[in-house]
């Protein structure tokens, strides 16, 4: 597979000294140059590079900075055809170059599109590939998951032949696209578009390299199954990153990509039984859903079996299709459950707090339940925090009444970003109680500061998310989870 790595230029650094060092895992790079400037010197730039060098000037029309008066693309492009470049990428107002300064077999031929109807699709691929060059690129935005699942019909289409042979690279833009950037390489031509570096996509939803490679590195084609994380949004989870080094480690030919859910309507599209999910329809065969915010209360409400663990929880985070039927299950509460106990901290009649009143924070409860803890709920939503204890048998508490408290379990968003959060700067729990985040980031959290400060232990999100994707993994693969490997895929440990 090809991965294209985008240069996104940004202030106070040297593009060419950038270009001389692409993203590794890059197997090529696209020069923007409706980014870097259509009347800068191209050929030190290209020169610099010392992989094949894709040339773009996307028009304003389709999303970029560059032209799109008709003159100023055919002068550019006439001054670019003598550059040493591996392709260059015309869009189909510059179809009249074709042949006249750019030949066919080192031209992308690409159009970005504000439609995603299947037919349209159809309709304009076609007419792009009829002109004969070396590759296709077609890009509609993706708003809904019925926009994401028009592109893979499409990309699904154009599974056959040789993969060396395919011509059509097509995925969606959009958080709502990102399932398409992941399964679009497997199944049409064999080249992804990455981003730079974090910081600098190109175009929104963009991948780096490097998760390009550890998402879908393990695969030379169609996935056999496709399994996926539900939510709103879902592209920051860590689970697709790993399970995908799960099934690196086992040699399972599975794929797991974020899926974003925005309504009820949508979630019940995926959430059937086997063959009749909308990705089943759309060409896939689904082995099951992870679910994380907002949808884990509807997903329980939409398994026809539901675990005794989960239907306490009244949510699942784990949905299994099966023949005839939905399984649920609440996987969060056995990741709870292993961080209490690998903390050793005595929890069997122990005072326990959980902030929240989502289906998160009702896992919590139950998993401390299960252990023996005297649980209070405390939510910004005291009503809300007052249902939730009477469903659960629980006590109603605010953050401040948590003096004796020797488990605190932040199920709440507050604090994820390290910035300060007052309510959680309300906890008085005593020095050697255990603070347990379920969210997580790339920076320390807020508890997770706190609890350095006021001398508590601290087990953080991706700990939990760890355990509860163990269970996960078992339960919708059958095998017994490589727990190493998807350790080091979230940064716990070293994989061995």
């Amino acid at each position: 597979m090809e991965i294209i790595a985008s240069y996104v230029p940004t202030g106070g650094r040297d593009p060419r000294a950038e270009l001389a060092s692409p993203p590794a895992g890059a197997t090529m790079v696209e020069l923007r140059a409706d980014l870097v400037g259509s009347g800068a010197d191209l050929a030190p730039l290209i020169g610099a590079c010392p992989l094949p060098v894709v040339l773009t000037l996307r028009s304003a029309a389709e999303g970029g900075r560059g032209p799109d008066d008709p003159d100023l693309r055919r002068e550019f492009f006439t001054r670019a055809a003598a550059l040493p470049v591996a392709l260059f990428d015309l869009e189909s107002r510059d179809i009249e170059l074709l042949d006249r300064g750019v030949p066919r077999e080192r031209c992308i031929l690409s159009a970005h599109l504000a439609v995603t109807e299947a037919v349209e699709l159809e309709r304009t691929a076609a007419a792009l590939l009829s002109r004969g060059t070396r590759l296709v690129k077609l890009v509609p935005a993706a708003a809904t998951l019925a926009d994401m699942l028009a592109v893979l019909r499409l990309a699904n289409a154009f599974d056959r032949g040789p993969r060396a042979q395919r011509r059509l690279i097509v995925f969606a833009t959009g958080d709502a696209g990102r399932a398409t950037r992941l399964l679009s390489p497997l199944l049409a031509a064999p080249i992804a578009y990455a981003a730079w570096d974090d910081g600098r996509a190109a175009a929104p939803g963009q991948y780096t390299a490097a998760e390009l490679t550890a998402l879908i590195g393990h695969l030379d084609g169609r996935p056999r199954r496709l399994f996926a994380i539900l939510g709103g949004p879902s592209a920051a989870s860590l689970s697709p990153r790993m399970h995908a080094a799960a099934y690196r480690a086992l040699g399972l030919p599975n794929l797991f990509v974020p899926i974003e859910v925005g309504d009820a309507a949508e979630l019940a599209t995926l959430l059937c039984p086997m063959g009749e999910t909308s990705l089943d329809d759309a060409g896939f065969l689904a082995g099951g859903f992870a679910v994380t915010m907002p949808w884990k209360e509807e997903a329980a409400k939409r398994c026809d079996v539901l675990a005794p663990r989960a239907r306490r929880a009244a949510a699942a985070n784990t949905v299994l299709p099966r023949a005839g039927k939905t399984l649920g299950d609440c996987t969060d509460i056995d990741g709870i459950s292993r961080v209490i106990v690998e903390s050793g901290v005595a929890i069997e009649g122990a005072a326990a707090l959980v902030l929240g009143t989502g289906g998160a924070a009702r896992a919590a409860v139950v998993a401390l339940q299960l252990a023996g803890a005297q649980v209070a709920v405390a939510g910004r939503d005291r009503a809300a925090a007052e249902g939730m204890a009477r469903r659960l048998a629980a006590a109603v508490a605010d953050p401040a009444d948590s003096e004796r408290a020797a488990v605190v379990v932040n199920a709440t968003p507050a604090g994820r970003d390290g910035a300060p959060a007052p309510w959680l700067e309300e906890l008085r729990a005593p020095a050697g109680a255990l603070a347990i985040d379920l969210p997580y980031g790339e920076q320390p959290t807020f508890l997770e500061q706190l609890a350095g400060a006021r001398g508590w232990s601290y087990a953080g999100g991706r700990e939990v998310l760890l355990f509860q994707g163990v269970s996960q993994f078992a339960a919708m693969n059958g095998v017994a989870p490589p727990v190493r490997a998807m350790a080091a895929a979230l940064g716990l440990e070293e994989e061995s």
